[in-house]
């Protein structure tokens, strides 16, 4: 692991652009292209983890696609320990993966399934630390196997013979086998039930608690987020909306959208989840009725992408995209009503959107 001393970030993401050109089609106007990550900027310091959360399609996995260099990038720059990271030349891309690795959301594509687990994390060791295969080498994979909670016995075990949960515990010791600085975990949960989601979390936090190594931790599930997180940033349409301290964001979020994917998030007390519900209603419904749907990435709207979905928008939000400012929870927010209209100045809008429900009609656009 590296000795970050200085003041900069250990791990930092600058006004990251990444825009994907539409296909074009004969004798037809080239579509404009998909913006799927505007501007977005994190860091990430050793030893902890940053939840990146929003609906599909927000831009989640383009941001670990862009930080793996699996995408191109439009603008922006991608820093490691001061380095600059943005586009590794190719004879320093082994050094690269030394540092950063990623853990994905299926354990068995990501797997090769004609070899067996000595393999599968054992020809990581020898490519990067030049240790052949052998006794020595299996040694070094039973360790990193009991590291994630794993017998020796599975040194021979293929993974069409293991568990979901067993698989992703062997992407972790494999990503785990070359020491990064840095892990990117992308939907690294998702496909397993909850019982095995809370054993490889568990295992990711003794890790990170023996080891210092960084996690980007992306997933549409908040609970497990909020579970993982020291830092929460949500997405919403390739823009970051709101970031800051992740207990914080949960108990008081700053953005709407922030507070309408937490009411998403089930309750087992009925009172509460028909409270969280009615709140729910509240959100994205149009004043004739109807579903108000997200815009289009590759036609996103001049003001806030979240206008026509918000019950508490003004007139400046279909004009102007907010810029951030400085949230209650040490991070930012993007969202006008903390600077125009009733000036939240970064505080929560829990209270203010109960308010204003009570007040105006859902979705009026009127509320303030």
């Amino acid at each position: 692991m590296s000795d970050t001393s200085s003041s900069r970030p250990f791990f930092s993401v600058n006004d990251l652009h990444v825009h994907f050109a539409a296909r074009s089609r004969l004798f037809r106007e080239t579509p404009p292209p998909v913006k799927a990550v505007n501007g977005l900027s994190l860091s990430i310091e050793p030893g902890r983890t940053f939840g990146l959360v929003g609906e599909s399609g927000s831009g989640k996995s383009t941001v670990a696609r862009a930080i793996l260099q699996l995408v191109d990038i439009k603008a922006g720059t991608i820093t490691l320990d001061g380095e600059d990271v943005t586009n590794v030349p190719s004879g320093k891309e082994l050094a690269f993966r030394s540092r950063v690795q990623a853990v994905l959301q299926d354990p068995f594509s990501s797997l090769n399934q004609v070899h067996q687990t000595r393999t599968i994390v054992g020809d990581a060791i020898t490519r990067h630390f030049g240790v052949k295969a052998g006794a020595d080498r299996d040694n070094r994979v039973s360790a990193l196997l009991d590291e994630v909670g794993m017998s020796p016995e599975f040194l021979d075990h293929y993974p069409y013979e293991m568990s979901g949960g067993q698989r992703q515990r062997i992407s972790i010791a494999r990503a785990l086998a070359v020491e990064p600085d840095l892990i990117i975990a992308d939907e690294a949960t998702s496909a397993l039930d909850v019982s095995i989601q809370s054993q490889v979390i568990n295992v990711l936090k003794r890790v990170q608690a023996e080891t210092g190594v960084a996690y980007l931790f992306i997933a549409h599930d908040l609970e497990v987020v909020k579970h993982m997180s020291d830092d929460v940033g949500v997405m919403y349409l390739g823009y970051l909306v709101e970031k800051g301290d992740a207990e914080r964001i949960y108990d008081g979020p700053a953005h709407p959208y922030t507070e309408m994917l937490i009411a998403s998030i089930p309750m087992p007390n009925p009172v509460v989840q028909a409270e969280r519900r009615a709140l729910r209603q509240t959100f994205g419904t149009q004043p004739g009725g109807g579903i108000a749907e997200p815009p289009s990435p590759s036609n996103l709207p001049k003001g806030c992408p979240f206008e026509n979905r918000c019950p508490v928008a003004m007139d400046i939000c279909r004009e102007e995209m907010p810029e951030p400012t400085p949230g209650h929870h040490g991070g930012e927010v993007r969202c006008h009503l903390h600077t125009s209209g009733p000036e939240l100045g970064g505080e929560s809008v829990v209270h203010f959107i109960e308010s204003q429900k009570l007040s105006s009609p859902a979705g009026s656009g009127s509320a303030v």
